[in-house]
């Protein structure tokens, strides 16, 4: 009975205080709401909702203005200004003009930069003051300046860049930089178009939208499905897409832990373990892997229904845990349809044998023996 003293006690430590890194599977039965002290039921694979996870409303708080509190009426001015740089092309029509000798009708004079006098200087007209005036303007100064040499003189002047009335995208999309604002009336779909687009899917990127002091972010699918967040440009607007994409994590007996990003609807629980490299067949425990979800609820404000104001929700979060059986198959075919959400964490707990195992590894370690006597010490 002696001999077998030391091995009880042993049993016992391993019981009390046995080495591991993280929760082990008894622990997840006791686990309670920090909030509310209800212990948190911890749910069967077969059991749980194989529906897809529910997501906020595409419905917004009367106060989320989003983007559409920076409407405006768009970008009209078409005066020009210092940078501005036109293209200007002369046309005459008439059979003793100044291009009766050639079969073109037409000349391009090429492209011109608004100087910083605000003047710029056109071939046959010469110097011409430009600030603040139209194209169509100085399309009439044109023709009155060819008047003599062209029988029937015509002109175009087209803006082909105006630097001082561009806007600037940044951030998630393929092509970031500034672009100038044109007589189409550019809006912020528009932007995000001229950059490339974004480099996130629609569900996964938000867009903000800075104008001076003024600042309003909305998700990039409320811009595709309201079209008062899609507002006009101003000039020196920025805009940033961010990418807000959904993620879970894995930690545990997986053969890759870590953080992993997903498109929303299209992660099932089968192809997360995927993501994660499977369990480690020496060191997990395939009974008893289990998943914690902070589960949101959405409810309409008291008296909002009756109001009939149904953009107005309550939001709380109650935690849920769920375990899954990989040595049961019926669990495979139902991780097939079991969807993911975002913020999910998967724990795949440890064997008992081997957080045992590692307390005999911490008593077989050699114990610490003095230094050795330098040579010719006493």
């Amino acid at each position: 009975m002696r001999k077998l003293a030391p091995f009880v006690l042993l049993a016992l430590l391993t019981a009390c205080a046995s080495p591991s890194d993280g929760p082990d599977a008894g622990a997840f039965y006791n686990t309670v709401d920090p909030n509310t002290k209800e212990r948190v039921p911890v749910t069967r694979l077969a059991d749980a909702p194989m529906a897809p996870p529910i997501t906020q409303p595409m419905s917004y708080a009367p106060t989320d203005l989003g983007l559409a509190g920076m409407r405006s009426g768009g970008y009209a001015d078409t005066r020009l200004r210092r940078g501005d740089v036109i293209e200007v092309t002369i046309l005459d029509t008439g059979e003793e003009g100044m291009f009766s000798s050639t079969q073109s009708k037409t000349l391009n004079l090429g492209k011109f930069t608004v100087d910083s006098a605000g003047t710029v200087t056109l071939p046959f007209v010469g110097r011409q003051r430009v600030l603040e005036s139209s194209p169509e303007a100085l399309q009439s100064r044109i023709v009155n300046g060819l008047k003599g040499s062209a029988v029937n003189p015509q002109a175009v002047v087209t803006v082909v860049d105006k630097p001082s009335t561009g806007f600037t995208v940044n951030g998630d999309v393929r092509t970031a930089g500034r672009f100038p604002l044109t007589a189409r009336k550019e809006r912020v779909l528009d932007a995000i178009a001229l950059a490339g687009g974004s480099a996130s899917a629609p569900g996964a990127a938000s867009v903000t939208l800075i104008r001076g002091s003024q600042r309003a972010t909305a998700p990039i699918e409320r811009l595709m499905n309201d079209t008062a967040q899609n507002v006009y440009l101003l000039p020196e607007d920025q805009i940033y897409v961010g990418k807000d994409a959904p993620t879970f994590t894995a930690f545990g007996a997986f053969k890759s832990v870590g953080e992993f990003e997903f498109e929303p609807g299209k992660l099932t629980l089968a192809q997360a373990f995927g993501r994660a490299g499977g369990l480690l067949d020496d060191r997990a425990n395939a009974r008893n892997v289990y998943l914690l979800r902070n589960e949101t609820v959405y409810k309409p404000v008291a008296g909002a229904v009756a109001q009939k104001v149904a953009t107005t929700y309550s939001v709380s979060n109650k935690p849920a845990v769920y375990r899954i059986d990989m040595k049961d198959i019926s669990n495979l075919a139902l991780m097939q349809r079991f969807q993911m959400a975002d913020g999910d964490m998967l724990y795949a707990t440890n064997a008992g044998m081997v957080d045992f195992a590692k307390l005999f590894t911490i008593y077989q370690k050699s114990v610490a023996t003095a230094a050795a006597p330098l040579p010719g010490a006493n």
